[in-house]
């Protein structure tokens, strides 16, 4: 009683909190399939790896098609024009919902 799952970190508009494990939105990266195009909601994970998928141009919001899941290898991923190989891990901690498909 009173002990959380776990805490994730949650960014927004440049805003930092913890948010318990049991709220957080959307499926781990690693989930999505191939061809499969997803936004990002949320980074389960500290700020370490947030700055650094910003420094790779991903962030909350972004959208991305999954070009090549891992397994084994890294994830190959795309946003815009850029191709993006990102570790099994990583892509575990990046929480992303599929991007509605226009009819």
């Amino acid at each position: 009683m009173g002990q959380r799952a776990g805490v994730y970190h949650l960014f927004d508009d440049k805003n930092y909190q913890e948010v318990d494990a049991v709220i957080r939105p959307g499926m781990p990266l690693t989930m999505a399939g191939t061809g499969e195009k997803v936004r990002i909601v949320m980074f389960a994970s500290g700020r370490g790896m947030h700055q650094r998928l910003i420094s790779m141009g991903l962030d909350v919001g972004s959208e991305i098609e999954v070009i090549r899941r891992g397994a084994p290898g890294p994830f190959l991923i795309a946003t815009g024009d850029t191709r993006l190989a990102i570790g099994a891990e990583m892509a575990h901690k990046i929480m992303v919902i599929p991007v509605e498909r226009k009819i």
